[in-house]
């Protein structure tokens, strides 16, 4: 499990696992050390938080960089967040983005954070990254590092209070020291032995791992070790590669190799289809082979049609114009859909309504049912929220367990008659069972664990009962990732095995899930600098990402090597379902610009109207295979060529250009050039450091968890 709490390999490197901290406290700190500061602007009035003195705040002394402020805590802590304070009203000084670190030394100082303040008068905390490899990280010095201001670039910058909340009791924080100590000295062990194995010094990598008893690596590889490197033994290394592959030692690398390909679907001339549109939701019968979308804003209208597309005939049907002729719900945008495929069952939820069209009208959430066989809408309910469920929202997320007969919907804003400037409400988490018509709060909006957003993503896994939400905004855009528990109503945050390989966050990104593969793909939407805390829209983006619920990693998926074929231009308000069973994604619509999604009547109507299919290729075993055989046999046969020439040339003719694919030009030319060097004596090797680069080059296919570590001993000793 990657939620909350992690086993390690190494039970003496426990430290405090996450969740097990207690409650955080107000962590003391003095004025260590600054770049500069300007004339009465002294580092020590961060101290002070007094909001309405200008003169209260540190300002630097220059905006060269770097400048910076250190603290020294007064004992080792765990830092989870850091409060800032600000003056009474906007200051151009005020950090629009900045970087944490921390750490036990000044010297050995790590990331916790890039952050920004948004320019207002109200105090902002921020989360930090408190944990790494499982473990709470203690720090005895946290350093600010300020990179931009609100105003003009020759401005100095502004820190006017800071306070830092965690954990400093002993008990806590003494065990997270020692893991990472221990883990140091344990990286400093591997580097001494793997310099050693790599110049064949057997007796004295054997005498440190006997006394220190550290191993360098997993023993699959010291195995693949000894038979290439020890032994010469290259067929048994394409064997034991093999079945690296099968057992799932390879799945860290092949995922990395996933690539992404787009083909626009393209209807016979002349036959109906869905006009252009933003804000619509569109859903999947993948034994019918059907998609069916609904509604919509064309950048003008809210639209009330409903379509089916029949994938075996490539061809849209328009089921109805306007569905609200045919006792369906009225024109709309914002809202949800979900399939029942068991059923032939369609459920809608939600709409967005302009501030104009709210006044004076009563907002109330319909509820609606489409069955697909009957051809027939029955409204389940003229107000969910007078029957316990939602209050009329938009953007929020709907999904349903065919098999428990339950719908959830969580998020969304909530629609009022306020005007735009009142105080944004937010929906929490509801369950609907279809059977008893019964409605359920499962998460109120103001719950610490979920918080409510809208433009998020929600996706169901229905073998592990589990919602996995991601990213979404509210008052900023949310980075987090989060499970919630339907079996237990518990919810866990997702920490990342490589949080830098995370998704940015944004508004309307899209997702799908394969339960077959146990992996998320995430498609980008709008996105915003969340990370200088900026709060204009920047452009979207088409980014593919692939989240391994196995391997609790992502990986953004790259197109194909040479790939000259178009894709879709960059969007959001997007709509994307998948195919399970084809491995195929369908995508309609959207909006092509930037700036605030929530904004009609701008220059921003323009909406789209092209629909295209993904599908995300995974490496063959067959191509993975053959790829290992070339790179293990090459290296073969530089090994040949250094004690039988003759034999080599001879295993190169009937070993090495089977497995070449002619057809790629640079393993070509890597098969040419193999043929030149058995006559070229310029850059003779002796076999030891021949197999031992090929282990090195092997490595690159294994986790890093389970391999000799990547940089070398001598890269941390002066050149003179």
């Amino acid at each position: 499990q990657h939620y909350k709490s992690i086993t390690f390999i190494e039970e003496k490197m426990v430290g405090i696992t996450e969740g097990l901290l207690p409650p955080n406290v107000t962590i003391g700190y003095s004025i260590h050390k600054w770049s500069s500061y300007a004339g009465d602007y002294h580092p020590s009035k961060i101290l002070l938080d007094d909001p309405s003195d200008q003169m209260s705040r540190w300002q630097s002394g220059s905006n060269f960089p770097p400048q910076y402020l250190t603290l020294k805590l007064d004992r080792p802590s765990v830092i989870r967040k850091i409060t800032f304070g600000k003056f009474h009203k906007s200051h151009v000084c005020n950090l629009k983005s900045f970087t944490i670190l921390g750490g036990m030394s000044e010297e050995g100082m790590v990331e916790l954070g890039k952050k920004g303040l948004t320019n207002n008068s109200k105090p902002e905390t921020f989360d930090l990254d408190d944990a790494f490899h499982g473990n709470y990280f203690p720090s005895s010095y946290i350093k600010m590092v300020p990179d931009t201001t609100w105003g003009p670039a020759a401005l100095n910058f502004s820190i006017w209070y800071v306070r830092l909340s965690g954990v400093s009791d002993p008990l806590y924080v003494n065990p997270c020291i020692q893991f990472f100590t221990n883990r140091r000295q344990e990286r400093a062990i591997k580097l001494c032995l793997k310099h050693l194995r790599q110049h064949n010094y057997s007796e004295a990598f054997e005498s440190l791992q006997k006394r220190t008893k550290v191993q360098l690596e997993h023993p699959m590889l010291t195995q693949l070790h000894e038979k290439l490197v020890g032994s010469g033994d290259f067929d048994e290394v394409e064997v034991l590669l093999d079945h690296a592959f099968h057992d799932g030692y390879m799945e860290d690398y092949t995922s990395k190799q996933y690539s992404a390909k787009w083909e626009q679907i393209h209807v016979p001339d002349g036959s109906p289809r869905p006009g252009n549109r933003g804000g619509h939701p569109m859903c999947i019968d993948e034994t019918a082979g059907k998609v069916y979308l609904f509604g919509g804003w064309d950048g003008k209208n809210d639209l009330g049609d409903f379509w089916e597309y029949n994938s075996s005939a490539n061809t849209w049907q328009c089921i109805s114009a306007d569905t609200e002729i045919n006792s369906g719900p009225c024109r709309r945008s914002c809202h949800k859909m979900v399939l029942d495929s068991k059923h032939k069952l369609i459920y809608i939820l939600g709409r967005y309504l302009d501030v104009r069209a709210r006044v004076n009208m009563e907002l109330k959430s319909d509820f609606y049912c489409y069955d697909i066989q009957c051809d027939q809408w029955n409204l389940i309910s003229s107000d969910t929220g007078s029957e316990g469920g939602p209050s009329l929202i938009y953007d929020h997320q709907m999904v349903l367990d065919s098999d428990l007969q339950t719908i959830y919907i969580f998020g969304g804003k909530i629609l009022n008659n306020s005007g735009i400037r009142s105080e944004a409400e937010y929906s929490g988490l509801y369950k609907y069972h279809i059977p008893s018509n019964v409605w359920t709060v499962l998460k109120p909006d103001n719950d610490l664990m979920l918080r409510s957003r809208f433009g998020h993503s929600m996706l169901y896994h229905p073998d592990k009962k589990q919602l996995f939400i991601f990213a979404g905004q509210r008052e900023h855009f949310l980075d987090d990732f989060l499970v919630y528990n339907t079996h237990n109503d518990t919810v866990e945050e997702v920490m990342c095995v490589d949080e830098t390989k995370v998704p940015e966050s944004g508004f309307t990104m899209r997702a799908t899930i394969d339960t077959q593969h146990q992996e998320i793909h995430m498609m980008s939407g709008l996105s915003k600098d969340h990370r200088n805390g900026s709060k204009d829209y920047t452009d979207a983006k088409t980014k593919i990402y692939v989240y391994s619920l196995k391997r609790n990693k992502w990986n953004e998926v790259g197109k194909n090597a040479g790939c000259t074929e178009p894709e879709p231009c960059p969007r959001f308000a997007h709509m994307l379902v998948y195919d399970s069973r084809k491995k195929l994604h369908y995508m309609f619509g959207g909006n092509p610009g930037a700036g605030n999604p929530m904004e009609r009547g701008t220059d921003m109507d323009r909406r789209l109207d092209d629909f295209w299919c993904l599908r995300i290729k995974r490496p063959a075993f067959g191509d993975m295979k053959r790829a290992l055989q070339f790179l293990v046999r090459k290296f073969k046969f530089r090994d040949m060529s250094l004690r039988d020439p003759v034999g080599a040339l001879l295993y190169l003719q009937q070993h090495v250009e089977e497995v070449v694919d002619h057809s790629n030009k640079e393993e070509e030319h890597q098969f040419q050039e193999l043929v030149v060097s058995v006559f070229d004596n310029s850059s003779q090797r002796d076999t030891y450091t021949i197999r031992t680069e090929l282990f090195d080059v092997l490595m690159a296919y294994f986790p890093e968890s389970m391999s000799q570590p990547k940089d070398n001993l001598t890269d941390y000793v002066p050149p003179v």
